[in-house]
């Protein structure tokens, strides 16, 4: 028998649109069960191990939000509204910013392949630092780690470059996430 441990919202899997979802314990297992109008209900494993779920929400706390978020409240809702509004209510732990775009795999499940996106994104080293600074910039938390991700980070030939503008602004930790074929 399903308990339902508390009601959230959700993405249906197949629209994207916002739908009512429940985190529910079943049999020592964690699920999220949602339902779409038009594309019928979903259940998805949330937490493998339901004691350990219990233990985890020990150290959750609502945050306070941050003080100088980089979007305005807008009347779209998470998750249409990009980017750190006002309505977050913790500080960025970890950043990944997307360094671009290309690849040199064609993974089936990858939204970030510009071959199937059609165009090629790929932020200049000015527009990166502009967004690590942003970052290091926020309150009352500055970020102090970020991840460097895609598509295929290493097949920029500045990213040598890139990492060292990471440390340079006072990033502790910088992860390079990679297929590692290049390395």
């Amino acid at each position: 028998m399903e308990e339902v441990l508390r009601e959230t919202l959700s993405l249906c899997p197949k629209c994207h649109s916002i739908i009512p979802a429940k985190v529910v314990e079943e049999e020592n297992v964690i699920y999220l069960k949602k339902r779409c109008a038009e594309h019928g209900e979903f259940r998805d494993v949330y937490w493998s191990d339901a004691k350990y779920y219990h233990w985890a929400q020990r150290f959750f706390v609502e945050g306070r939000g941050v003080e100088n978020p980089n979007t305005k409240d807008s009347l779209l809702p998470c998750p249409y509204n990009c980017g750190l509004c006002p309505r977050h209510r913790s500080h960025t732990a970890l950043a990944n910013l997307v360094v671009t775009n290309r690849c040199n795999l064609a993974c089936w499940y990858c939204f970030f392949y510009s071959e199937r996106a059609g165009y090629v994104y790929e932020p200049t080293l000015e527009q990166i630092e502009s967004m690590l600074r942003l970052l290091r910039e926020e309150k009352p938390v500055r970020c102090n780690a970020i991840q460097l991700t895609g598509g295929e980070p290493t097949l920029r030939d500045d990213l040598v470059d890139i990492i060292k503008l990471c440390k340079r602004l006072g990033f502790d930790h910088v992860q390079l996430n990679t297929n590692g074929i290049k390395l």
